[in-house]
């Protein structure tokens, strides 16, 4: 993205395709496949932005797994309080 970045101050408005096409073209498969994270840029999609921290896998099962909990007892309490049940 710097390198884009750089392009796009240096030509300016008259930017075209072929002058960035060196940092977009074949990106995606050498960062999926190869690992090579500084091929060039690559679209990772809008939910890119709303990425806050980088937890460990251990932190973030732990996360997911406190959030279940939660909903099982909160939000699920009502059908056993209320005489309900929990079909298997």
């Amino acid at each position: 993205m710097e390198r884009l970045l750089a392009k796009e101050r240096d030509i300016g408005n008259s930017i075209r395709f072929e002058d960035i096409m060196e940092e977009v073209a074949g990106v995606y498969s050498r960062v999926m496949k190869d690992g090579d994270m500084e091929a060039g840029a690559w679209s990772c999609g809008m939910v890119a932005g709303l990425i806050s921290d980088i937890p460990t896998v251990a932190d973030l099962i732990a996360g997911i797994m406190e959030q279940a909990d939660m909903i099982i007892h909160d939000r699920l309490a009502g059908l056993t309080q209320k005489g309900g049940s929990l079909v298997a």
